[in-house]
């Protein structure tokens, strides 16, 4: 910590602290540490203490001048202040009063043009009245004349639509007896093309159910055909007992190729489960499902699941 800054205090600090050192050092000197002489009694030590005026000392006046200047300070800027409030105030006013002057001039000539615009549109009112007036008999004889025009107009029009009614029902009954001739003709060509979609819809109909047939005998022979290669690839594992049956999910590819296999129900024997899996692999490929079209194969052999339970083990 720095004790001289100018903060007024370092000089009287130090003063104090020597004050108080030298009454500690006294206290000590006058103690008698020797144990040959009979111990006198201790007299009090009378210490002469002088109070220092801050204010005195050099840091006491120099403090007193900053403050001064401070105060100083303070006061110049509260008066400069106050005068530009005073000159705030004073424009403030002086521009109210020319705008007051400028308000009431500008009201001057709005009457004066208010008035001037009044005595033309009284004069223009006047003018509007004489040509509305000429007009209203212009047009009073203008619908006379339509009025006879409309009257001649809808006695033609009248005599028109009478000759065009008679011509529209000739042409209705034509267009009757036309019309009931090509509603039964339709009716014959629809009764024809039914008879020929029910046909073609029996036809079809026999022709799923002989292929779902031939597709379902196919699919349980190539099944039967894939278990059987899987039963012979099998190898027996020691621990096989009847009743042990294993749930595979086997992939193909279009070629006939095995993709991948995988347990999906186990036996309860892990050896039993591993060697269906292995049995699967080994077969590697069914070549007969390369011969099957592409609709059969995604439908029926792109994934099945085959229950693997040989029989004839031990019990």
């Amino acid at each position: 910590m720095n004790w001289f800054k100018d903060d007024g205090y370092g000089i009287p600090v130090l003063l104090a602290i020597g004050i108080h050192a030298g009454i500690i050092l006294t206290g000590i000197i006058a103690v008698d540490f020797s144990d040959n002489e009979t111990q006198k009694p201790k007299v009090p030590v009378i210490v002469n203490a002088t109070i220092i005026d801050i204010s005195d000392t050099v840091i006491g006046k120099r403090e007193s001048q900053e403050k001064e200047a401070k105060r100083q300070d303070v006061a110049a800027k509260k008066k400069r202040e106050e005068e530009a409030a005073k000159k705030v105030k004073r424009n403030t006013e002086r521009k109210a009063l020319e705008a007051k002057q400028k308000k009431q001039a500008q009201a001057k000539a709005k009457a004066e043009e208010a008035a001037k615009k009044e005595a033309q549109k009284k004069k223009a009112a006047d003018e509007v009245a004489a040509k509305k007036e000429n007009e209203r008999k212009q047009a009073a004889e203008k619908k006379r004349l339509a009025q006879d025009a409309e009257k001649k107009r809808l006695e033609k029009q009248a005599a028109d639509a009478k000759k065009i009614k008679e011509q529209e029902l000739l042409h209705k009954i034509e267009a009757d007896r036309l019309a009931n001739e090509e509603r039964k003709r339709q009716e014959e060509a629809k009764k024809v093309v039914e008879q020929k979609r029910q046909a073609e819809e029996a036809a079809a109909q026999a022709a799923e159910k002989e292929r779902a047939a031939a597709e379902a005998q196919m699919v349980q022979s190539i099944s039967s055909l894939i278990y059987s290669r899987i039963t012979k690839a099998w190898i027996l594992p020691p621990n096989a007992r009847n009743g042990m049956k294993t749930k595979l999910r086997i992939n193909f590819f279009p070629t006939g190729e095995i993709n991948n296999a995988q347990v999906t129900e186990s036996s309860g024997d892990v050896l039993f489960d591993q060697r269906a899996l292995d049995a699967v692999y080994k077969v590697k490929q069914i070549e007969e499902l390369a011969d099957i079209d592409s609709i059969t194969f995604e439908r029926n052999f792109r994934q099945i699941d085959l229950i693997f339970n040989p029989q004839d083990l031990r019990n």
